[in-house]
Protein backbone atom coordinates (compact mmCIF):
# COMPACT_ATOMS: atom_id res chain seq x y z
CA UNK A 1 0.00 0.00 0.00
CA UNK A 2 2.73 2.17 0.36
CA UNK A 3 4.21 1.63 -3.38
CA UNK A 4 0.15 2.05 -4.07
CA UNK A 5 0.60 5.47 -2.08
CA UNK A 6 3.65 6.76 -4.30
CA UNK A 7 1.47 5.84 -7.39
CA UNK A 8 -1.79 7.60 -6.47
CA UNK A 9 0.35 10.42 -5.63
CA UNK A 10 2.21 10.75 -9.05
CA UNK A 11 -1.49 10.14 -10.85
CA UNK A 12 -2.60 13.19 -8.70
CA UNK A 13 -0.37 15.80 -9.60
CA UNK A 14 -0.19 14.41 -13.35
CA UNK A 15 -4.00 14.68 -13.40
CA UNK A 16 -3.62 18.60 -12.00
CA UNK A 17 -1.35 19.40 -14.40
CA UNK A 18 -3.74 18.14 -17.53
CA UNK A 19 -6.85 19.84 -16.30
CA UNK A 20 -4.90 23.06 -16.41
CA UNK A 21 -2.95 22.65 -19.54
CA UNK A 22 -5.75 21.45 -21.52
CA UNK A 23 -9.20 21.64 -20.22
CA UNK A 24 -11.46 21.12 -23.36
CA UNK A 25 -9.38 17.74 -23.69
CA UNK A 26 -9.06 16.56 -19.58
CA UNK A 27 -12.42 14.67 -19.40
CA UNK A 28 -11.46 12.77 -22.29
CA UNK A 29 -7.93 12.09 -21.79
CA UNK A 30 -8.86 10.71 -18.35
CA UNK A 31 -11.83 8.53 -19.45
CA UNK A 32 -9.58 6.77 -21.90
CA UNK A 33 -6.54 7.06 -18.99
CA UNK A 34 -8.35 5.68 -15.40
CA UNK A 35 -8.25 2.05 -16.39
CA UNK A 36 -4.32 2.22 -17.12
CA UNK A 37 -3.78 4.31 -14.15
CA UNK A 38 -6.28 1.73 -11.88
CA UNK A 39 -4.05 -1.34 -13.29
CA UNK A 40 -0.65 0.68 -12.59
CA UNK A 41 -1.81 1.36 -8.88
CA UNK A 42 -3.53 -2.19 -8.17
CA UNK A 43 0.05 -3.96 -9.29
CA UNK A 44 2.51 -1.41 -8.22
CA UNK A 45 2.84 -3.08 -4.57
CA UNK A 46 4.34 -6.11 -6.79
CA UNK A 47 7.06 -4.60 -7.81
CA UNK A 48 8.29 -3.84 -4.26
CA UNK A 49 7.47 -6.93 -2.25
CA UNK A 50 8.49 -9.82 -5.51
CA UNK A 51 11.29 -10.53 -3.43
CA UNK A 52 9.45 -11.14 -0.36
CA UNK A 53 7.01 -13.39 -1.81
CA UNK A 54 9.30 -15.53 -2.93
CA UNK A 55 11.69 -15.54 -0.06
CA UNK A 56 11.13 -17.15 3.64
CA UNK A 57 9.29 -15.43 5.73
CA UNK A 58 8.74 -15.02 10.04
CA UNK A 59 7.46 -12.58 11.94
CA UNK A 60 9.82 -10.67 14.81
CA UNK A 61 8.92 -8.75 17.93
CA UNK A 62 8.72 -5.08 17.49
CA UNK A 63 7.65 -2.80 20.13
CA UNK A 64 5.32 -5.47 22.25
CA UNK A 65 3.67 -6.19 18.69
CA UNK A 66 5.19 -8.41 15.76
CA UNK A 67 5.99 -7.04 12.10
CA UNK A 68 7.26 -9.88 8.98
CA UNK A 69 10.60 -10.46 8.60
CA UNK A 70 12.47 -11.99 5.96
CA UNK A 71 15.78 -14.00 4.79
CA UNK A 72 16.46 -12.36 1.02
CA UNK A 73 16.65 -14.82 -1.69
CA UNK A 74 17.56 -12.14 -3.87
CA UNK A 75 20.34 -10.40 -1.73
CA UNK A 76 20.43 -6.59 -3.60
CA UNK A 77 16.59 -7.01 -3.63
CA UNK A 78 16.18 -4.54 -0.23
CA UNK A 79 12.22 -4.31 0.57
CA UNK A 80 13.04 -0.65 1.44
CA UNK A 81 15.79 0.33 -1.39
CA UNK A 82 12.30 -0.38 -3.76
CA UNK A 83 10.34 1.52 -1.15
CA UNK A 84 12.95 4.54 -1.18
CA UNK A 85 12.99 4.17 -5.17
CA UNK A 86 9.03 4.98 -5.44
CA UNK A 87 8.65 7.10 -2.96
CA UNK A 88 11.66 9.35 -4.34
CA UNK A 89 10.04 8.69 -8.26
CA UNK A 90 6.73 10.14 -6.85
CA UNK A 91 8.69 13.15 -4.92
CA UNK A 92 10.77 14.32 -8.48
CA UNK A 93 6.89 13.68 -10.36
CA UNK A 94 5.29 15.96 -7.72
CA UNK A 95 7.73 18.95 -7.46
CA UNK A 96 7.47 19.07 -11.10
CA UNK A 97 4.06 18.85 -12.42
CA UNK A 98 3.01 21.50 -9.33
CA UNK A 99 5.49 24.01 -10.88
CA UNK A 100 4.44 23.78 -14.42
CA UNK A 101 0.51 23.60 -13.22
CA UNK A 102 1.81 26.76 -11.27
CA UNK A 103 3.40 28.18 -13.94
CA UNK A 104 0.53 27.88 -16.08
CA UNK A 105 -2.19 28.96 -13.52
CA UNK A 106 -0.22 32.03 -13.49
CA UNK A 107 -0.64 32.70 -16.86
CA UNK A 108 -4.08 32.84 -16.74
CA UNK A 109 -5.91 36.71 -17.33
CA UNK A 110 -8.24 35.97 -14.23
CA UNK A 111 -5.74 34.42 -11.81
CA UNK A 112 -6.89 31.92 -9.09
CA UNK A 113 -4.28 33.16 -6.35
CA UNK A 114 -6.26 30.95 -3.48
CA UNK A 115 -6.23 27.70 -5.60
CA UNK A 116 -2.40 28.58 -6.18
CA UNK A 117 -1.83 29.31 -2.71
CA UNK A 118 -3.71 25.66 -1.95
CA UNK A 119 -2.06 24.06 -4.40
CA UNK A 120 1.70 25.47 -2.91
CA UNK A 121 0.67 24.66 0.38
CA UNK A 122 -0.93 21.02 -0.67
CA UNK A 123 2.40 20.43 -2.87
CA UNK A 124 4.72 21.45 0.05
CA UNK A 125 3.37 19.47 2.62
CA UNK A 126 3.21 15.70 0.48
CA UNK A 127 6.65 16.65 -0.85
CA UNK A 128 8.03 17.22 2.80
CA UNK A 129 6.71 14.06 3.62
CA UNK A 130 7.42 11.93 0.73
CA UNK A 131 10.92 13.24 1.35
CA UNK A 132 10.83 12.65 5.09
CA UNK A 133 9.91 8.54 4.40
CA UNK A 134 12.02 8.80 1.32
CA UNK A 135 15.28 9.19 3.41
CA UNK A 136 14.21 7.24 5.95
CA UNK A 137 13.90 4.26 3.40
CA UNK A 138 17.31 5.45 2.35
CA UNK A 139 18.74 4.50 5.89
CA UNK A 140 17.02 1.00 5.98
CA UNK A 141 18.22 0.24 2.15
CA UNK A 142 21.99 1.05 2.43
CA UNK A 143 22.77 0.34 6.29
CA UNK A 144 22.85 -3.46 7.28
CA UNK A 145 21.84 -2.84 11.02
CA UNK A 146 19.68 -4.46 13.66
CA UNK A 147 16.76 -3.72 15.30
CA UNK A 148 17.68 -3.73 19.00
CA UNK A 149 20.19 -0.60 18.23
CA UNK A 150 18.08 1.56 15.85
CA UNK A 151 14.68 1.47 18.15
CA UNK A 152 13.98 5.31 17.62
CA UNK A 153 14.81 4.89 13.71
CA UNK A 154 12.50 2.43 13.35
CA UNK A 155 9.45 4.83 15.02
CA UNK A 156 10.32 7.73 13.28
CA UNK A 157 9.97 5.95 10.28
CA UNK A 158 6.79 4.56 10.93
CA UNK A 159 6.02 8.35 11.76
CA UNK A 160 6.92 9.66 8.98
CA UNK A 161 4.47 7.30 7.00
CA UNK A 162 1.94 8.09 9.62
CA UNK A 163 2.44 12.16 8.58
CA UNK A 164 2.25 10.58 4.74
CA UNK A 165 -0.96 8.72 5.04
CA UNK A 166 -3.24 10.81 6.58
CA UNK A 167 -1.70 14.00 4.63
CA UNK A 168 -4.42 14.59 2.26
CA UNK A 169 -6.76 14.68 4.81
CA UNK A 170 -4.92 17.65 6.90
CA UNK A 171 -4.58 19.54 3.52
CA UNK A 172 -8.23 19.22 3.22
CA UNK A 173 -8.91 20.75 6.66
CA UNK A 174 -6.57 23.21 6.63
CA UNK A 175 -7.52 24.84 3.56
CA UNK A 176 -11.22 24.39 3.83
CA UNK A 177 -12.73 27.00 6.57
CA UNK A 178 -16.14 24.66 6.76
CA UNK A 179 -14.60 21.56 6.85
CA UNK A 180 -12.62 22.86 9.90
CA UNK A 181 -15.47 24.38 11.55
CA UNK A 182 -17.14 20.90 11.03
CA UNK A 183 -14.17 18.83 12.26
CA UNK A 184 -13.49 21.08 15.33
CA UNK A 185 -16.43 23.27 16.21
CA UNK A 186 -14.95 26.40 17.96
CA UNK A 187 -16.88 29.27 16.68
CA UNK A 188 -13.14 30.80 16.13
CA UNK A 189 -12.38 28.33 13.97
CA UNK A 190 -15.46 29.07 11.68
CA UNK A 191 -14.82 30.59 8.35
CA UNK A 192 -15.36 34.54 8.05
CA UNK A 193 -17.69 34.24 5.39
CA UNK A 194 -19.93 31.10 4.03
CA UNK A 195 -22.87 30.93 1.99
CA UNK A 196 -25.44 28.33 2.60
CA UNK A 197 -27.92 27.67 -0.19
CA UNK A 198 -30.95 25.42 0.57
CA UNK A 199 -31.95 23.54 -2.49
CA UNK A 200 -35.64 22.96 -1.61
CA UNK A 201 -35.87 26.40 -1.03
CA UNK A 202 -34.82 27.66 -4.78
CA UNK A 203 -36.85 24.81 -6.08
CA UNK A 204 -39.81 25.77 -4.59
CA UNK A 205 -38.88 29.82 -5.67
CA UNK A 206 -38.67 28.37 -8.98
CA UNK A 207 -42.10 26.73 -8.69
Amino acid sequence: MRAAKSVIQVFLTVNRMTCVLAPLRYSQIWRRFIPFALFIISTSPFLVIWNVIISKTFPVSLFGGFALAYSKRVRWASLSLFQMIFMSISLVITVFTTSITLYQMRKLENRLKNSEKTLCFASFYMSTAFLSAALFQSYFAFFNISASSTNLLYFLQAFSFDILNIGSPIVMILISGQLRYHVIPIKRMAPRHSTVVSVSSMTKSRI
